[in-house]
């Protein structure tokens, strides 16, 4: 099994939405606020440029674009981690358009999300054996004061 290397201090936080993403409330405003807390913590960030499309019911764009921002932010050396926007209905879709021999490839990274992100998760440990979070998406980190789980994740 291959584990990432952990998010070092002042790192870069990537976010992707291979599913639903950040457009609509309350998830945009908690998006914002948790974008604003990690920058106090020190931590870079790299938004992928589905966080905050809303091109469907249930995902944030066209399965195929999800998962070229995937690709793309998962094999980028820009960030360190990559935390998913939301959950969703649709990542099934945007799974059959994924190339996991690139993910395979690519340094292992430490994927977070949970809902619909468990079709990553799972074929990422599967297909790609690299370890993901199966944990709190971007906008769980806009609350205050941060819950312990949170901490933890």
């Amino acid at each position: 099994m291959r584990y990432p290397k952990f998010l070092p201090k002042n790192g870069t936080i990537g976010f992707v939405a291979p599913s639903f993403g950040c457009a609509s409330e309350p998830y945009r405003t908690a998006f914002e606020n948790a974008q604003k807390i990690f920058k106090e913590k020190g931590y870079s960030l790299d938004l992928g440029p589905n966080c905050y499309e809303d091109q469907g019911i249930g995902i944030s764009n066209t399965p195929k674009a999800c998962a070229r921002e995937l690709e793309k932010y998962y094999c980028s050396s820009r960030n360190d981690i990559l935390i998913s926007c939301g959950g969703g209905e649709m990542m099934c879709e945007t799974i059959g358009e994924v190339d996991f021999q690139k993910l395979k490839e690519a340094d292992p990274k430490w994927f977070m999300g949970y809902s619909d992100n468990t079709n990553l998760i799972f074929l990422l440990t599967t297909l790609c054996d690299t370890a993901g979070v199966y944990g709190p998406c971007a906008a769980s980190f806009g609350m205050e004061p941060w819950h312990e789980s949170l901490f933890d994740a």
